[in-house]
């Protein structure tokens, strides 16, 4: 029972470190951890003694000691803490950096890590973002670890909004992008363009279309990127927000102005009519949509590697059939046939597609999403490629969906005559519903201040993890340890405890005695102080205990400790093994 009490108190006290619970701060968890571990050994401390005979301090501990030990251990955790969250962002752009000076091909070809995350690569995910020069690429390998770090926040308008989303499934998108080519998606230049709002102060996006469905209503919450990278974010098929203005930079991309004060992020108005072929699907109504009359050549362009063009035809050539027929069948193509993961190994650097389709067949999102887009390519249906989130965690109470790093999306959209641009997710729907939507419980709060806004981070400093607790953590630090030094230094010596050993100390046993010994106690034979091992040995023969071995014990250690020989460490790991077996 013993050792399960301190089995629990080692775990608890990591389960503190590693995270749980996620609602306290780390400097909190890391002084709860120290205290659970302080107290926990101090009642392991209060067990039975063993029959055998204990080493016995030679002067008799303080609370001095106790004080400056756990000031030292805490002071240790503060300073770990504030190394943890200010160099690692640090140390991987140095690294980053070195490996495009020494090994620039190798640098060229990995997706570099941007500010506030992504899931490529091993970084932890997060906001959707694009490199320095606008671009996405897909990682030779990856080994995403999503984090629960709340991004974006949407309020439907009212509840009966609410219960059509939770219907479905809500697609919340960030941006598109368009062009394919060396396995790196990238917007379609175009001249940028301010789209004013109107006298109600609503935006119009283009392009107007009379796309079916209802109008779902709803207010956004995000934060502002310190990168300046700040997109309009919306339902999928947004077609109006209230905002000053919006500046389309890209097919799919549109920019919102700076705030003065990034701290409170944004937070907007927004109407959409999110489409999914799988809803249309269901309703019936995808039979009389058609592809446009005339499609954008970049919209159905395949890249330029042969190998991989082919690979993405004999897929493609499988389906059979009208539009609808011949999508579904992509779809159940790749749900069926490629493994959902965040892994990738790709370990003799192939194209990350190619690698995908024929070799290691298992990705992420963002490799279904681009599978998808080029096979509806190669079946002249014009697709891109969406980022956003999907799924989310519903607070019921506050009539509110919160979506967090780990529920960071990417699918393909495909555009239909008189429609316009639809989801068309061929991620298998078991992986989505593994790490997406939930029900939040009745008294689970989302992270909302008391005007009812959304509480976010602001940029700078801040987001490196220099924030106002990683600081106190180093004051602590700093100040902790020498404090611990100087109690030490300048504490009252304990006096001597009574019976207990000299200074002058006898040597430590060989290893096998030690072991033989240990294995005595264990059989109910300790072997007392001043007991010799021949002894020993006469009284487990008086109990039918005597091992096999003895003899040999006997004779090997009489002659090194009182004879000539000198210690053979092959024969004394044979007779560690044999003690052990004994044991």
């Amino acid at each position: 029972m013993r050792s399960i009490f301190l089995a629990v108190t080692i775990t608890t006290a990591y389960a503190h470190l590693r995270g749980w619970p996620a609602e306290l701060h780390p400097v909190l968890r890391a002084c709860f951890a120290v205290l659970i571990l302080v107290l926990g050994v101090g009642l392991w401390r209060k067990r039975e003694r063993p029959a055998c005979s204990e080493a016995h301090a030679i002067r008799a501990p303080r609370w001095p000691d106790y004080l400056a030990v756990g000031m030292g251990v805490l002071a240790l955790e503060c300073l770990f803490l504030f190394f943890l969250s200010a160099v690692p962002p640090k140390a991987e752009q140095l690294a980053y950096r070195v490996e495009a000076f020494l090994l620039p091909e190798r640098a060229a070809n990995r997706s570099r890590p941007p500010a506030s995350g992504g899931t490529q690569g091993g970084v932890v995910s997060g906001n959707w973002l694009w490199d320095d020069q606008g671009k996405r690429r897909l990682p030779l390998s990856c080994n995403a670890r999503p984090s629960n770090k709340p991004e974006v926040f949407f309020r439907p308008a009212d509840r009966p909004t609410a219960a059509r989303l939770l219907r479905g499934r809500l697609y919340i998108r960030a941006f598109a992008m368009e062009r394919f080519d060396d396995s790196t998606w990238s917007p379609v230049p175009m001249e940028a363009e301010t789209l004013p709002a109107d006298q109600e102060g609503w935006v119009t996006l283009p392009p107007p279309s009379a796309r079916p469905g209802p109008v779902l209503r709803g207010e956004i919450y995000h934060p502002a990127h310190p990168g300046g990278q700040n997109v309009f974010t919306a339902l999928q098929g947004a077609t109006r927000a209230r905002l000053p203005q919006l500046r389309h930079v890209a097919p799919g991309i549109f920019f919102l102005n700076p705030l003065q004060d990034p701290d409170r992020g944004y937070n907007y108005d927004t109407l959409s009519k999110s489409l999914t072929f799988n809803s249309l699907l269901e309703g019936g109504v995808l039979e009389s949509f058609l592809l446009p009359d005339d499609i954008a050549p970049h919209l159905v362009a395949l890249p330029a590697d042969e190998e991989l063009r082919q690979a993405l035809i004999d897929i493609a050539i499988k389906t059979q059939g009208p539009i609808e027929s011949r999508l579904l069948a992509l779809q159940k193509i790749l749900q069926k046939n490629f493994e959902y993961s965040l892994e990738i190994e790709n370990e003799e650097g192939l194209d990350p597609l190619l690698n995908f389709l024929l070799h290691e067949k298992r990705g992420h999102c963002e490799f279904f999403a681009t599978a998808g887009a080029l096979l509806c390519r190669a079946l002249d249906i014009p697709a891109r490629v969406a980022y956003g989130w999907t799924g989310g965690r519903y607070y019921d109470t506050q009539n509110l969906f919160m979506f967090r790093a780990r529920e960071a999306h990417a699918w393909t959209e495909v555009y239909l005559k008189d429609v316009g641009w639809i989801v068309f997710d061929p991620t298998p729907p078991g992986a989505l519903d593994a790490a997406s939507f939930s029900f939040a419980p009745p008294d689970e709060k989302p992270p909302l201040n008391e005007e009812g806004s959304i509480e976010f981070d602001s940029g700078g400093p801040r987001r490196a993890g220099l924030n106002s607790w990683t600081l106190v953590a180093l004051g602590a630090g700093i100040g902790l340890l020498p404090l611990a030094f100087l109690i030490l230094r300048f504490r009252k010596q304990p006096v001597t405890l009574p019976g207990a050993a000299s200074t002058t100390l006898l040597p430590d046993p060989p290893g096998y005695l030690a072991r033989f010994r240990q294995a005595c106690s264990g059989l109910g034979r300790p072997m007392p102080p001043g007991r010799t091992l021949r002894q020993q040995l006469h009284a487990l023969a008086r109990h039918d205990q005597a091992p096999a071995f003895a003899s040999d014990l006997l004779e090997y250690h009489y002659a090194t400790t009182y004879g000539e020989a000198r210690p053979d460490k092959s024969r004394e790991a044979a007779l560690l093994k044999a003690i052990k077996r004994w044991a």
